[in-house]
């Protein structure tokens, strides 16, 4: 069975903290370490916001001694503006109470990560740089990634090597795997993948060895990690080509019972103008022509790449998101949207192609989900009609809404939820410049 990040230590990263890392962990299954909001019939979701400088794309949060820290870099389109940031905010307030330099980019401007280690420093990337921080945000290293583009997600492994990897639009060229030091932010080794790569891959420690899955346009591969190295396992791959359908590629992974889950339909009108430019993020916007098939959710047995499946959610033409699904190994329970089309639901897996439908909502979530262990609930947003953002709370059994607040973001943001520290999570509207913490406010 399929280990859980929210039941470790999480080795490597900071202890004492509810997110330390994106995704909850390595493994990219998007469960808090903190106790759930509970919400009550009587209570009611609040929402305080703060709208950072025109031009300063917010991207996440990661948390250390319940100080909270915000990292952000810029918006796409500039094409004199290049920075990565990171700041520690009040938690309750949002208001700034330190800043770190200005980190270079290499001129790319694309969502970064950032972790907090257990030594106590701050590990973030941006463009084709990683910086090294002081938890004071004091600035003590840079290292410059030999692949001049922008990289996505920044893991840690077994070994106390860090891995990222860069993302590549063109499908004639290949992503490029780096393993580095973060004591030293010395390279270890580079790798090339076998195709280009855009969602941010997982890593899942077993008995059987550390392993490294991602995609690229049309299959979904697996490397083994060994002795500092990295080699693709020639024994397992499958694709999610399926033939006459006018289909786009997948997103981030997830690993849960014993299978890496995913969904395609993630090539969104803006990626192309975004990920085509040099540096990426520096070209004005525009919006290519979507894909028309649905979204599906993939399945691929972790232990036999033979038994892979796929099931249509929701059955409606045009689909996209730009995320990875919701596995609940604890219930057996597939949490999928489809951001274009405004659905949200979840499907019992039943065992190889057996999926039992729960329950659909017109909800249109755009972000990256997260799941309370504890109480069954489900952080989404919802980009309504007139393009506002609310935050909403449900039950991942039932569907059952038990909070929804406006947030004041508009627009599908594809960002993520980041659990706080007393009954409250935060998010971001991305490219447009808002943080905001939702709440169960104390009666």
């Amino acid at each position: 069975m399929t280990l859980q990040d929210y039941q470790s230590e999480l080795n490597g990263y900071y202890q004492n903290s509810t997110c330390a890392t994106e995704y909850g962990g390595v493994r990219r299954q998007k469960h808090a370490r903190s106790p759930g909001l509970n919400i009550q019939p009587d209570e009611r979701l609040s929402v305080t916001s703060r709208q950072f400088s025109k031009g300063r794309w917010v991207v996440g949060t990661v948390n250390a001694d319940k100080r909270l820290f915000i990292f952000g870099c810029s918006v796409p389109s500039q094409p004199d503006v290049s920075i990565g940031w990171v700041e520690e905010v009040d938690p309750i307030t949002l208001e700034t109470i330190r800043q770190s330099p200005e980190l270079t980019t290499g001129g790319h401007n694309w969502c970064g990560g950032a972790a907090v280690l257990a030594d106590g420093t701050i590990i973030t990337g941006f463009g084709n740089r990683i910086h090294k921080l002081t938890l004071e945000l004091e600035f003590i290293a840079e290292l410059e990634l030999s692949v001049d583009h922008a990289h996505n997600g920044i893991s840690l492994l077994s070994d106390g090597m860090m891995i990222t990897r860069n993302l590549e639009h063109d499908h004639s060229k290949k992503s490029v795997f780096t393993i580095f030091d973060p004591n030293t932010l010395k390279v270890v080794k580079i790798v090339e993948f076998i195709g280009a790569s855009i969602g941010r891959f997982c890593v899942d420690l077993t008995l059987e060895g550390e392993f490294v899955y991602a995609t690229t346009p049309t299959h979904i591969h697996r490397l083994i990690y060994k002795d500092q190295n990295l080699i693709l396992d020639e024994n397992w791959n499958a694709s999610y080509d399926l033939p006459g359908e006018d289909q786009s590629f997948a997103w981030c992974n997830t690993v849960g019972d014993d299978s890496v889950w995913f969904m395609d339909m993630g090539d969104t009108p803006p990626l192309t103008t975004i990920m085509r430019a040099y540096p990426v993020g520096t070209k004005p916007m525009a919006f290519s022509t979507p894909k028309r098939a649905p979204v599906r959710v993939h399945r691929v047995s972790t232990t036999d790449c033979s038994s892979a499946d796929a099931f249509t959610p929701f059955g409606l033409s045009g689909g996209g998101h730009a995320a990875s699904p919701l596995y609940v190994q604890d219930r057996k329970i597939i949490l999928a949207f489809d951001t274009n089309n405004r659905k949200t639901g979840a499907w019992r897996f039943n065992g190889p192609g057996e999926y039992e439908k729960l329950w659909v909502h017109d909800i249109g979530n755009s972000n990256q989900v997260f799941y309370y262990p504890d109480t069954g609930e489900v952080m989404l947003d919802d980009v309504l009609e007139d393009d506002n953002v609310d935050a909403v709370v449900v039950d991942i059994e039932t569907g059952q809404e038990k909070g929804r607040v406006a947030t004041g973001a508009r627009y599908a943001a594809a960002m993520a939820f980041y659990p706080g520290f007393d009954r409250d999570f935060y998010s971001t509207s991305g490219a447009h410049g808002l943080l905001y913490r939702v709440y169960v406010p104390k009666k």
